[in-house]
Protein backbone atom coordinates (compact mmCIF):
# COMPACT_ATOMS: atom_id res chain seq x y z
CA UNK A 1 0.00 0.00 0.00
CA UNK A 2 0.94 3.32 -0.69
CA UNK A 3 2.51 5.30 2.46
CA UNK A 4 -0.43 7.98 3.45
CA UNK A 5 3.04 10.14 4.73
CA UNK A 6 4.51 9.87 0.61
CA UNK A 7 1.32 11.09 -0.93
CA UNK A 8 0.10 13.85 1.53
CA UNK A 9 1.81 16.39 -1.05
CA UNK A 10 -0.36 15.02 -3.87
CA UNK A 11 -3.56 14.76 -1.73
CA UNK A 12 -3.25 18.59 -0.54
CA UNK A 13 -2.55 19.71 -4.44
CA UNK A 14 -5.76 18.41 -5.80
CA UNK A 15 -8.10 19.60 -3.22
CA UNK A 16 -9.63 21.76 -5.80
CA UNK A 17 -10.95 19.13 -7.86
CA UNK A 18 -11.65 16.59 -4.84
CA UNK A 19 -13.30 17.97 -2.27
CA UNK A 20 -13.73 15.22 0.56
CA UNK A 21 -11.24 15.60 3.13
CA UNK A 22 -9.72 12.69 5.59
CA UNK A 23 -8.26 13.44 8.35
CA UNK A 24 -5.57 10.61 9.99
CA UNK A 25 -5.16 10.01 13.95
CA UNK A 26 -1.35 11.24 12.98
CA UNK A 27 -2.14 14.03 11.38
CA UNK A 28 -1.85 13.67 7.59
CA UNK A 29 -5.07 14.63 5.56
CA UNK A 30 -6.48 13.79 2.36
CA UNK A 31 -8.15 14.78 -0.09
CA UNK A 32 -10.28 12.84 -2.75
CA UNK A 33 -12.98 11.12 -3.00
CA UNK A 34 -15.29 8.99 -0.07
CA UNK A 35 -16.67 5.70 -1.72
CA UNK A 36 -17.28 3.74 0.78
CA UNK A 37 -16.62 1.98 4.20
CA UNK A 38 -17.39 -1.83 4.79
CA UNK A 39 -15.64 -4.01 6.64
CA UNK A 40 -13.66 -2.01 8.81
CA UNK A 41 -12.18 0.03 5.86
CA UNK A 42 -12.46 3.13 4.16
CA UNK A 43 -12.57 3.40 0.26
CA UNK A 44 -11.12 6.57 -0.57
CA UNK A 45 -10.73 7.63 -4.08
CA UNK A 46 -7.95 9.80 -5.55
CA UNK A 47 -7.39 11.40 -8.36
CA UNK A 48 -3.39 10.80 -8.45
CA UNK A 49 -3.32 6.45 -7.25
CA UNK A 50 -7.01 5.51 -7.66
CA UNK A 51 -8.81 4.06 -4.51
CA UNK A 52 -6.86 3.52 -1.55
CA UNK A 53 -7.68 1.41 1.36
CA UNK A 54 -7.68 3.14 4.52
CA UNK A 55 -8.13 1.60 8.21
CA UNK A 56 -11.24 3.00 9.60
CA UNK A 57 -9.70 2.71 13.54
CA UNK A 58 -7.05 5.22 11.76
CA UNK A 59 -9.15 7.79 10.82
CA UNK A 60 -9.80 10.86 13.68
CA UNK A 61 -12.48 13.27 11.28
CA UNK A 62 -14.17 13.21 7.65
CA UNK A 63 -15.79 15.66 5.57
CA UNK A 64 -17.31 15.03 2.53
CA UNK A 65 -18.71 17.56 0.10
CA UNK A 66 -21.47 16.32 -1.27
CA UNK A 67 -24.04 13.73 0.61
CA UNK A 68 -23.54 9.94 1.36
CA UNK A 69 -25.65 7.61 2.42
CA UNK A 70 -24.63 6.20 6.62
CA UNK A 71 -25.98 2.92 7.82
CA UNK A 72 -25.24 3.24 11.94
CA UNK A 73 -24.34 0.00 14.15
CA UNK A 74 -27.58 0.03 15.05
CA UNK A 75 -28.83 -0.50 11.68
CA UNK A 76 -30.40 3.48 11.15
CA UNK A 77 -30.43 4.55 7.80
CA UNK A 78 -29.30 7.88 7.00
CA UNK A 79 -30.07 9.32 3.46
CA UNK A 80 -28.57 12.21 1.88
CA UNK A 81 -25.93 12.91 4.93
CA UNK A 82 -23.27 15.51 4.69
CA UNK A 83 -20.14 14.39 7.07
CA UNK A 84 -18.66 17.35 9.42
CA UNK A 85 -15.27 17.11 11.54
CA UNK A 86 -15.58 16.28 15.07
CA UNK A 87 -13.67 16.28 18.21
CA UNK A 88 -12.42 12.86 19.73
CA UNK A 89 -13.89 11.13 17.55
CA UNK A 90 -16.69 11.87 16.87
CA UNK A 91 -18.60 12.86 13.85
CA UNK A 92 -21.36 15.63 12.55
CA UNK A 93 -23.91 14.82 10.44
CA UNK A 94 -25.81 17.22 8.85
CA UNK A 95 -28.82 16.75 6.79
CA UNK A 96 -31.30 18.72 4.94
CA UNK A 97 -34.44 18.04 7.04
CA UNK A 98 -32.22 18.70 10.52
CA UNK A 99 -31.45 22.33 11.97
CA UNK A 100 -28.86 21.01 14.02
CA UNK A 101 -25.65 18.71 12.96
CA UNK A 102 -26.40 15.23 14.59
CA UNK A 103 -23.50 14.11 16.65
CA UNK A 104 -21.96 10.19 16.45
CA UNK A 105 -19.10 8.46 17.28
CA UNK A 106 -16.97 7.63 14.21
CA UNK A 107 -17.02 3.86 16.03
CA UNK A 108 -20.83 3.61 15.33
CA UNK A 109 -20.67 4.09 11.25
CA UNK A 110 -21.40 0.81 10.31
CA UNK A 111 -21.53 1.57 6.12
CA UNK A 112 -20.84 4.66 4.18
CA UNK A 113 -22.25 4.34 0.94
CA UNK A 114 -23.46 0.75 1.75
CA UNK A 115 -24.12 -1.93 -1.34
CA UNK A 116 -27.87 -2.69 -2.33
CA UNK A 117 -27.99 -5.61 -0.39
CA UNK A 118 -27.14 -3.82 2.79
CA UNK A 119 -29.68 -1.17 1.95
CA UNK A 120 -32.58 -3.27 1.63
CA UNK A 121 -32.96 -1.19 -2.35
CA UNK A 122 -32.06 -3.72 -4.83
CA UNK A 123 -30.49 -7.08 -5.05
CA UNK A 124 -27.09 -7.71 -6.07
CA UNK A 125 -26.26 -10.76 -8.62
CA UNK A 126 -22.79 -11.74 -8.38
CA UNK A 127 -21.83 -15.10 -10.19
CA UNK A 128 -18.69 -16.92 -11.73
CA UNK A 129 -18.08 -19.13 -14.82
CA UNK A 130 -14.95 -21.52 -15.08
CA UNK A 131 -13.70 -24.11 -17.45
CA UNK A 132 -10.99 -26.32 -18.08
CA UNK A 133 -9.64 -28.78 -20.54
CA UNK A 134 -6.81 -31.07 -20.89
CA UNK A 135 -5.42 -33.07 -24.21
CA UNK A 136 -3.06 -35.48 -25.03
CA UNK A 137 -2.11 -37.63 -28.06
CA UNK A 138 1.08 -39.82 -28.99
CA UNK A 139 1.90 -43.07 -27.41
CA UNK A 140 -1.51 -42.41 -25.05
CA UNK A 141 -4.79 -40.24 -26.54
CA UNK A 142 -5.91 -38.45 -22.93
CA UNK A 143 -9.07 -35.82 -22.95
CA UNK A 144 -9.93 -33.64 -19.94
CA UNK A 145 -12.37 -31.48 -19.49
CA UNK A 146 -14.05 -29.36 -16.63
CA UNK A 147 -16.67 -27.07 -16.28
CA UNK A 148 -18.18 -25.08 -13.43
CA UNK A 149 -20.49 -22.16 -12.61
CA UNK A 150 -22.78 -20.72 -9.98
CA UNK A 151 -24.80 -17.61 -9.49
CA UNK A 152 -25.51 -15.82 -5.70
CA UNK A 153 -28.29 -13.48 -5.52
CA UNK A 154 -28.37 -11.27 -2.55
CA UNK A 155 -31.05 -9.04 -1.08
CA UNK A 156 -30.76 -7.44 2.60
CA UNK A 157 -32.79 -10.85 4.20
CA UNK A 158 -32.33 -13.14 1.24
CA UNK A 159 -29.71 -15.31 -0.58
CA UNK A 160 -30.40 -17.55 -3.17
CA UNK A 161 -27.05 -19.65 -4.64
CA UNK A 162 -27.46 -21.89 -7.49
CA UNK A 163 -24.25 -23.51 -9.30
CA UNK A 164 -23.77 -26.67 -11.18
CA UNK A 165 -20.52 -28.84 -12.33
CA UNK A 166 -19.30 -31.02 -14.82
CA UNK A 167 -16.32 -33.40 -14.79
CA UNK A 168 -15.70 -35.82 -18.03
CA UNK A 169 -12.37 -37.63 -19.04
CA UNK A 170 -11.58 -40.06 -21.69
CA UNK A 171 -7.88 -42.54 -22.02
CA UNK A 172 -7.53 -44.03 -25.13
CA UNK A 173 -11.60 -43.52 -26.51
CA UNK A 174 -12.35 -45.16 -23.16
CA UNK A 175 -14.04 -43.07 -20.20
CA UNK A 176 -12.23 -42.53 -17.32
CA UNK A 177 -14.63 -40.11 -15.62
CA UNK A 178 -18.28 -38.89 -16.38
CA UNK A 179 -19.98 -37.08 -13.14
CA UNK A 180 -22.20 -34.32 -12.54
CA UNK A 181 -23.97 -32.05 -9.72
CA UNK A 182 -26.30 -29.41 -9.10
CA UNK A 183 -27.16 -27.55 -6.02
CA UNK A 184 -29.55 -24.50 -4.64
CA UNK A 185 -29.56 -23.32 -1.67
CA UNK A 186 -31.57 -20.24 -0.09
CA UNK A 187 -30.90 -18.36 2.67
CA UNK A 188 -32.91 -16.05 4.86
CA UNK A 189 -30.99 -13.98 7.30
CA UNK A 190 -32.44 -13.55 10.89
CA UNK A 191 -30.13 -10.60 11.34
CA UNK A 192 -26.99 -8.94 10.19
CA UNK A 193 -25.16 -12.48 11.24
CA UNK A 194 -27.69 -15.47 11.62
CA UNK A 195 -29.63 -17.02 8.61
CA UNK A 196 -31.70 -20.05 8.50
CA UNK A 197 -30.77 -22.17 5.40
CA UNK A 198 -32.74 -25.21 3.14
CA UNK A 199 -30.96 -26.34 0.49
CA UNK A 200 -31.25 -29.45 -2.09
CA UNK A 201 -28.34 -30.74 -4.08
CA UNK A 202 -28.01 -33.65 -6.73
CA UNK A 203 -25.21 -35.18 -7.80
CA UNK A 204 -24.37 -38.37 -10.20
CA UNK A 205 -20.28 -40.41 -10.64
CA UNK A 206 -20.62 -43.45 -13.05
CA UNK A 207 -17.48 -44.66 -11.91
CA UNK A 208 -18.23 -44.59 -8.45
CA UNK A 209 -21.19 -46.71 -9.16
CA UNK A 210 -23.68 -43.13 -8.13
CA UNK A 211 -26.69 -43.02 -10.51
CA UNK A 212 -28.02 -40.03 -8.51
CA UNK A 213 -27.38 -39.02 -4.80
CA UNK A 214 -29.68 -36.40 -3.86
CA UNK A 215 -30.12 -34.37 -0.87
CA UNK A 216 -32.72 -32.08 0.89
CA UNK A 217 -32.22 -30.15 4.36
CA UNK A 218 -32.74 -27.63 6.50
CA UNK A 219 -30.45 -25.84 9.23
CA UNK A 220 -29.01 -23.04 10.78
CA UNK A 221 -25.86 -20.78 9.28
CA UNK A 222 -23.64 -17.97 10.78
CA UNK A 223 -22.13 -15.45 7.96
CA UNK A 224 -19.05 -14.07 10.52
CA UNK A 225 -17.94 -12.05 7.54
CA UNK A 226 -19.20 -10.68 4.31
CA UNK A 227 -17.79 -7.94 1.84
CA UNK A 228 -15.99 -8.14 -1.54
CA UNK A 229 -12.70 -8.90 0.70
CA UNK A 230 -13.42 -11.54 3.12
CA UNK A 231 -16.28 -13.97 3.98
CA UNK A 232 -16.95 -16.85 5.92
CA UNK A 233 -20.24 -18.81 7.13
CA UNK A 234 -20.80 -22.01 9.16
CA UNK A 235 -23.33 -24.28 8.79
CA UNK A 236 -24.98 -27.02 10.55
CA UNK A 237 -28.14 -28.88 9.94
CA UNK A 238 -30.06 -32.07 8.95
CA UNK A 239 -30.53 -33.15 5.47
CA UNK A 240 -32.32 -36.47 4.09
CA UNK A 241 -30.20 -38.23 1.74
CA UNK A 242 -31.00 -40.70 -1.15
CA UNK A 243 -28.91 -42.95 -2.98
CA UNK A 244 -29.68 -44.26 -6.16
CA UNK A 245 -26.70 -46.78 -7.51
CA UNK A 246 -26.26 -48.55 -10.63
CA UNK A 247 -25.18 -51.90 -9.19
CA UNK A 248 -25.50 -51.48 -5.55
CA UNK A 249 -28.58 -51.54 -3.40
CA UNK A 250 -30.34 -48.65 -2.98
CA UNK A 251 -30.58 -46.77 -0.09
CA UNK A 252 -31.80 -43.56 2.13
CA UNK A 253 -31.23 -41.72 5.36
CA UNK A 254 -31.34 -39.11 7.60
CA UNK A 255 -27.93 -37.05 7.99
CA UNK A 256 -26.33 -34.54 9.99
CA UNK A 257 -25.09 -31.93 7.67
CA UNK A 258 -22.18 -29.31 8.48
CA UNK A 259 -20.31 -26.67 6.00
CA UNK A 260 -17.75 -23.98 5.64
CA UNK A 261 -17.52 -21.47 3.47
CA UNK A 262 -14.54 -19.13 3.71
CA UNK A 263 -13.20 -16.86 0.85
CA UNK A 264 -10.36 -14.10 1.74
CA UNK A 265 -8.35 -11.81 -0.55
CA UNK A 266 -4.67 -11.76 -0.04
CA UNK A 267 -1.60 -9.64 -1.59
CA UNK A 268 -3.44 -6.12 -2.05
CA UNK A 269 -6.52 -8.18 -3.44
CA UNK A 270 -4.39 -9.62 -6.02
CA UNK A 271 -4.20 -12.76 -4.89
CA UNK A 272 -8.08 -15.10 -3.76
CA UNK A 273 -7.68 -18.01 -1.35
CA UNK A 274 -10.78 -20.07 -1.12
CA UNK A 275 -11.81 -22.99 0.33
CA UNK A 276 -15.09 -24.81 1.26
CA UNK A 277 -16.13 -28.32 2.65
CA UNK A 278 -19.52 -29.80 3.51
CA UNK A 279 -20.01 -32.95 4.87
CA UNK A 280 -22.83 -35.60 5.77
CA UNK A 281 -23.22 -38.54 8.42
CA UNK A 282 -25.85 -41.10 8.44
CA UNK A 283 -27.54 -40.57 12.21
CA UNK A 284 -28.04 -44.25 13.02
CA UNK A 285 -24.92 -45.29 11.54
CA UNK A 286 -21.80 -42.69 11.62
CA UNK A 287 -19.74 -45.51 9.34
CA UNK A 288 -21.79 -43.94 6.62
CA UNK A 289 -19.89 -40.76 6.23
CA UNK A 290 -18.98 -38.73 2.97
CA UNK A 291 -17.18 -35.43 3.02
CA UNK A 292 -15.81 -32.86 0.21
CA UNK A 293 -13.83 -29.94 -0.21
CA UNK A 294 -12.67 -27.58 -2.76
CA UNK A 295 -9.52 -25.49 -1.80
CA UNK A 296 -7.60 -23.23 -4.39
CA UNK A 297 -6.68 -19.82 -5.64
CA UNK A 298 -7.91 -17.33 -8.26
CA UNK A 299 -5.44 -14.90 -9.52
CA UNK A 300 -7.15 -12.08 -11.75
CA UNK A 301 -6.25 -11.48 -15.55
CA UNK A 302 -8.12 -9.03 -16.92
CA UNK A 303 -12.14 -7.56 -17.65
CA UNK A 304 -13.23 -10.15 -14.80
CA UNK A 305 -11.00 -12.71 -16.32
CA UNK A 306 -9.30 -15.11 -13.90
CA UNK A 307 -7.12 -18.19 -13.25
CA UNK A 308 -7.32 -20.51 -10.87
CA UNK A 309 -6.00 -23.65 -9.47
CA UNK A 310 -7.78 -25.74 -7.15
CA UNK A 311 -7.98 -29.34 -5.00
CA UNK A 312 -11.12 -31.28 -4.79
CA UNK A 313 -11.48 -34.06 -2.25
CA UNK A 314 -14.08 -36.34 -2.23
CA UNK A 315 -14.01 -38.84 0.83
CA UNK A 316 -16.07 -41.68 1.33
CA UNK A 317 -16.42 -43.89 4.70
CA UNK A 318 -17.94 -46.67 3.26
CA UNK A 319 -17.39 -47.11 -0.66
CA UNK A 320 -19.64 -49.37 -2.53
CA UNK A 321 -17.56 -52.51 -2.44
CA UNK A 322 -14.54 -52.44 -5.10
CA UNK A 323 -14.32 -48.76 -5.06
CA UNK A 324 -12.02 -46.13 -3.38
CA UNK A 325 -12.87 -44.30 -0.37
CA UNK A 326 -10.97 -40.81 -1.86
CA UNK A 327 -11.14 -39.12 -4.91
CA UNK A 328 -8.36 -36.19 -5.31
CA UNK A 329 -8.45 -33.92 -8.21
CA UNK A 330 -6.20 -30.89 -9.08
CA UNK A 331 -7.91 -28.73 -11.78
CA UNK A 332 -6.30 -25.75 -13.56
CA UNK A 333 -9.36 -23.39 -15.01
CA UNK A 334 -9.97 -20.12 -16.90
CA UNK A 335 -13.26 -18.07 -15.78
CA UNK A 336 -14.98 -14.70 -15.55
CA UNK A 337 -16.22 -13.17 -12.33
CA UNK A 338 -18.92 -10.60 -11.69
Amino acid sequence: MIKISSILALSLASASVLADTVTMKNGDRLTGTIVSKTDGNLIFKTGFAGDITLNWGEISSLTTDKPVVLVLDNDTSIEAANLLPGAGGMANIQTANVGNPMQVALGSVKYINPPVEVSGKGVKVSGRINAGASIASGNSDTESYNLDGEVIMRTKQNRTTVGANLFRASDNGNDTEDKAAAYLKYDHFLNDKQYIYGNTTFARDKFKDQKLKSTIGLGYGHQFWESPSRNLALEAGVSFVNDDYFTTADENYTAGRWAIFYDQKMYKDKIQFFHRHEGLIDLSDTENLTITSQTGFRFPLLAGMNAAIQANVDWDKSPPAGFGSTDRKILFSVGYAW
